[in-house]
């Protein structure tokens, strides 16, 4: 069962039929452009795809018109063909990369996982950041801290589930899940996206005090700060900005998923279906570090564009 709560209401009051089309459309041409290009691709890009399915999975449980329903069911087959030939391209080594494809390349599993109600007021909104600067953003690009990445928690929880409790060492606790810091850029959403793991394996941290709600509603006021000063910026990155988007709009916080934004990653996909990580205005002032494909896109902005584009065609069928 779904909740919008008549706040949210306003973020598509005008011009959702518009929309709906342009959404379709836009999904349908990111979702063909890594289907011609398979081989280009790497477990990033195909994680895009994976939500991208969730999302549209979750279309299928509300009431909608019967050619939309026909439309949703094409697009889920369209991403479930991309993913059964995926494991031909995915790399072998290292061996973690394995253990991320079996675990986390699952809709279903995600499907069980992921918030479906959408809520507006129950993070803070925290203005954004004066003095930051597109420079600032854009050097901002490492999930490390401690000299310790991301994905070494991310791989250790994976690995050290047993049950319904997750090994958690003590830098990843310090790294992950303490509240008394305000991280910022990939560090601060893969923080997020540690939670959503956690509560994909079913985990419970015992000594750990804190629901995971309330993890989610803290990272997602600080993301949203981040957001808003991308907006005021101009969007100099736009990869960032799609990973916020989708972690917390997953999360169900409709302050991520307006009608402005959305036009904006529109606006973004390339004439052949993907999307670059950076915008052409500032890239020669930041040398694009992510995989790329055809036409200087990203696998994994493309990969969170197809994700990106499938959460607001959930959140238009929610109106």
């Amino acid at each position: 069962m779904y909740l919008l709560l008549i706040v949210g209401l306003v973020l598509f009051a005008n011009g959702t039929n518009g929309l709906l089309g342009d959404v379709k459309e836009a999904l349908d041409n990111v979702l063909n452009f890594v289907n011609q290009r398979m081989d280009q691709f790497g477990f990033d890009g195909y994680f895009g795809i994976v939500l991208a399915q969730t999302q549209l999975q979750m279309i299928l449980e509300l009431q909608i018109k019967f050619d939309d329903i026909k439309d949703i069911k094409y697009f889920i087959q369209k991403c479930q063909s991309i993913l059964n030939k995926a494991k031909f391209f995915l790399p072998l080594n290292p061996p973690y990369m394995i253990l991320f494809e079996t675990k986390l390349l699952d809709s279903h599993k995600w499907f069980r996982s992921l918030i479906k109600n959408v809520t507006f007021g129950e993070i803070t909104n925290l203005g954004q950041y004066m003095e930051w600067s597109p420079e600032r953003i854009l050097k901002n690009k490492r999930a490390i801290y401690k000299g310790v990445e991301t994905n070494f928690c991310l791989r250790e929880i994976l690995e050290l589930t047993t049950g319904d409790t997750c090994y958690v060492s003590t830098i990843c606790k310090d790294m992950m899940t303490n509240t008394s810091r305000m991280d910022t850029g990939y560090l601060l959403t893969h923080r997020l996206l540690y939670i959503q793991i956690k509560r994909l394996e079913g985990c419970i941290v015992p000594e750990d005090p804190v629901p995971i709600k309330e993890y989610t509603r803290l990272f997602c006021s600080y993301i949203l700060k981040e957001a808003k000063t991308n907006e005021y910026l101009k969007f100099p990155y736009h990869d960032i900005f799609m990973e916020q988007v989708l972690l917390c709009g997953m999360e169900g916080f409709a302050e991520f998923l307006n009608k402005p934004w959305l036009e904006t990653i529109i606006k973004w996909q390339n004439p052949q279906g993907c999307f670059e990580s950076v915008s052409k205005e500032f890239q020669n002032i930041q040398k694009r570090s992510s995989h790329l494909v055809d036409f200087g896109c990203s696998d994994h902005s493309t990969g969170l564009g197809a994700a990106v584009l499938a959460l607001f065609l959930k959140c238009l069928f929610l109106q």
